[in-house]
């Protein structure tokens, strides 16, 4: 019993193979089609740039919030040694 692939056998094989890693690679390449598809939408658009502005503003608020307490206690100190220069050492001889 002699078995023989059939013509082109080979060539089918590696178009199939050529044909699953483009396959792969396209899914990313679909994604970002998407996304960008997406964004051609107004309102998409509009509530990417509405989330983007909130959650910056967001954040400058709270670092905002720690500097101005940090800055609070420093001027609460400084006020402090100018009535009571003792109080933190700075009148020691």
């Amino acid at each position: 019993m002699d078995l023989e692939a059939p013509p082109r056998f080979q060539a089918g094989v590696w178009a199939r193979i050529a044909a699953e890693e483009s396959a792969r690679a396209t899914v990313f390449s679909r994604a970002a089609e998407w996304l960008a598809a997406a964004f051609y939408r107004p309102r998409v658009a509009a509530l990417a740039v509405t989330l983007g502005l909130a959650v910056g503003i967001g954040a400058a608020f709270v670092k905002a919030q720690d500097s101005n307490a940090a800055l609070g206690r420093q001027l609460q100190a400084r006020y402090i040694e100018t009535i009571n220069p003792l109080a933190h050492g700075g009148g020691q001889s």
